[in-house]
């Protein structure tokens, strides 16, 4: 078993860099959304709290390591606000006191996923598929997913879209669709459905 975290909080982002998965934000015993971030040490089974904040207090984010850089993007609360910060030195927030500052980018097109691992910020959703790149949110391709699929990367351009869901007239429908999906190609487009429903 691990230790217990050093703020108890829920729906927060997480994301695993090596042997180290940091947890940051969620909604704290207050019910209200927190900032901070923490790492666990899978090794050595201990939650090591960082001096880094978010750059507000946020919930059911998502955060992406993407090249050198670590993203994080606010879905929940549909602002599209859009932050990133060198790997080297978010990490470097484990070991001194150094004070480093998000950097607030273009907001991003509202979307269901920020897919993690991949060489550039992908985004997927109801409006379609766009790809961060030179500070700027281009479409690459017009195929949508369902609101709230979620997204698993397989390599740094390739990757898979998940189940989803929208709510029509009260009736909820859900997705057992998995669709991979590749950004390389000349023209983007869904090219291998895995499972349909």
């Amino acid at each position: 078993l691990y230790p217990p975290m050093h703020t108890a909080q829920s729906i927060p982002g997480v994301l695993a860099i090596g042997d180290l998965v940091i947890v940051s934000g969620g909604e704290g015993a207050d019910g209200e959304a927190v900032d901070t971030i923490e790492f666990l040490d899978v090794n050595k089974r201990i939650w090591i709290q960082s001096n880094l904040k978010l750059p507000e207090p946020l919930l059911r984010h998502h955060m992406a390591l993407c090249g050198e850089y670590i993203y994080i993007y606010d879905y929940y609360h549909w602002t599209g606000y859009f932050w990133r910060m060198n790997k080297k030195n978010f990490m470097a927030s484990l070991t001194t006191n150094d004070e480093h500052h998000w950097e607030r980018l273009e907001n991003a097109p509202m979307s269901s996923s920020l897919l993690q691992y991949s060489t550039l910020p992908v985004i997927v959703g109801p409006r379609g598929i766009f790809i961060f790149e030179k500070k700027k949110w281009t479409r690459i391709s017009e195929e949508t997913s369902y609101p709230y699929t979620c997204t698993a990367s397989l390599n740094g351009t390739t990757f898979l879209t998940i189940g989803g869901g929208l709510v029509d007239g009260g009736l909820a429908q859900y997705q057992t669709r998995a669709v991979q999906y590749d950004i390389t190609v000349e023209e983007p487009q869904w090219y291998e459905e895995a499972i349909e429903g």
